[in-house]
């Protein structure tokens, strides 16, 4: 088998990989919500919560300084040099849970000052494990990595569900996460024991920090401008609104992000390995976005079509995010390409250009935010935020597109042509469904849900086969490197 032929199996068998664990992830969260919102924890409640949740990833980005994506893109390791950048990692690590252990409590209010001071713990174990997940990643062995990643998982679903129904509270959203990441250290250790030597050379790893640097950049503005829209919405219309929201999120956007992580956690990589080869690099970001707009989409068109059937359905508590679940299933359209574009940026050695972008999007979206939930407080209540989503990304989008395309020295159109193929499939799909789910509206809600996503399905696998030549038996060949 040749070199390239080797990278493609090995690209496919790791999308298939990462897709079962995406999955499997996918429906513990939505399970573990389910339960945990319906029996034990009120829209209040889940409001506190998230003035404390919505900073976690910003915390795990400030820990990483990107120095793990660093580790995946360069080609120079040295046993000094990886060394030197876990001490880095530890002692930022430090730093942060003692910024939280001294801050907090003059600035929060009790039960989030506490929640933010044990998750803090967990910046300090990470380091157990992110340099040998880092090394496995640039090994491409998603197969261990996916293991790992289903049985921590499994884990944070038996200690959110378990600290919930024994009376904790909202602290099942910080002791769950906790369970999650002492299996992952344990696991990654097993698979690929690592052990820094103790030698701090700053200068020899000069390149991996400063690569760090931008690439974490763009990944704290990132969670950034994605995050700051919950305390907004707290400060604007209160900790029951807030609830609602993190709902509507929860149903439409977080999904999406876990779906799209079957492709940008292989994608980095690849192209990092690729990147001296722009022929083969275009073809593998055509195929990345053809895969997630199909994935995503799929998945944006039930829950924007059936949103009323989903909500009554599954969260018959969170009715009034109805709204808000169709207008962000709207933005998870471009969601979906936006997150293919930072891994090909920065595989390319070019972290500084998704800097950029975020940067743009960190700047336009949080005024949007504000902004719409100044003037259309009245009118719309937290709903102007998602509006502002709607409004608002497009702008930062129009920002990564182009820079996707001038890093790859292509044009927009030919990648547009490259992909509106599969996207017209699934406008058509939703559009369908959305005329059934409208026939069909006095049958029960869990029937006519039912019912509307089998008929997207449905339409975007006969589309799909008979106009993009894409069906099951094609990606099952594809996987096998056939």
């Amino acid at each position: 088998m040749s070199e390239q032929a080797r990278m493609s199996t090995n690209v496919n068998r790791g999308l298939a990989w990462i897709g079962v664990a995406s999955s499997l992830v996918g429906i513990l969260d939505l399970l573990a919500i389910l339960v945990i919102l319906n029996f034990w924890i009120s829209p209040a409640e889940y409001g506190i919560a998230t003035k404390c949740i919505w900073i976690f990833p910003i915390l795990d980005q400030a820990t990483d300084l990107g120095l793990s994506a660093a580790v995946i893109q360069r080609d120079d390791h040295s046993d000094t040099k990886i060394s030197t950048v876990f001490w880095i990692n530890l002692g930022t690590a430090g730093l942060l849970f003692l910024g939280l252990a001294l801050i907090t409590p003059l600035v929060a209010r009790p039960i989030i000052a506490g929640m933010l001071i044990v998750y803090g713990t967990k910046l300090l174990w990470q380091n157990i494990y992110f340099i040998p997940v880092a090394l496995m990643k640039r090994e491409l062995r998603f197969k261990e990595l996916s293991i790992i990643r289903i049985i921590a998982n499994f884990a944070e679903f038996g200690g959110k569900i378990g600290f919930a129904a024994a009376g904790f509270g909202v602290w099942c959203f910080v002791l769950g996460p906790m369970c999650r990441v002492l299996v992952t250290g344990i696991g990654a250790q097993l698979r690929h024991p690592w052990r820094p030597k103790f030698v701090l050379r700053l200068r020899e790893a000069t390149e991996y920090v400063t690569f760090g640097l931008k690439s974490s950049g763009s990944q704290i503005l990132f969670y950034f401008y994605t995050n700051i829209d919950y305390p907004i919405v707290g400060y604007f219309f209160g900790d029951v609104s807030l609830g609602f929201y993190r709902l509507a999120y929860e149903v439409v956007l977080e999904p999406v992000r876990m779906i799209s992580n079957v492709i940008v956690d292989i994608a980095f990589p690849t192209f990092a390995r690729l990147r001296y080869e722009p022929q083969r690099v275009i073809a593998q970001f055509v195929s990345f976005t053809r895969l997630n707009l199909i994935t995503v989409m799929t998945y944006s068109a039930i829950v924007v079509v059936a949103a009323d059937d989903v909500l009554d359905v599954i969260f018959p508590k969170y009715l009034q995010a109805e709204t808000a679940v169709r207008i962000l299933g709207v933005v998870a359209v471009l969601r979906a390409v936006s997150y293919v574009i930072p891994p090909l940026l920065d595989g390319m050695g070019r972290p500084d250009r998704t800097f950029t972008y975020t940067l743009c999007a960190a700047v336009v979206l949080p005024l949007s935010y504000i902004a719409f939930a100044v003037v259309f407080r009245d009118r719309l209540g937290f709903e102007s935020v998602a509006v502002a989503w709607a409004v608002g990304y497009p702008l930062a989008f129009a920002v990564l597109a182009w820079l996707a395309v001038y890093t790859l020295d292509w044009s927009f159109s030919a990648y547009l042509k490259a992909v509106s193929g599969v996207s017209m499939c699934m406008v058509v799909a939703g559009l369908v469904g959305w005329g059934v789910h409208a026939v069909l509206g006095g049958l029960l809600p869990a029937i006519r849900l039912v019912l509307t996503a089998l008929t997207i399905v449905g339409v975007t696998g006969v589309l799909l086969a008979y106009t993009q030549g894409l069906s099951l038996r094609t990606a099952m060949r594809s996987m096998r490197g056939e």
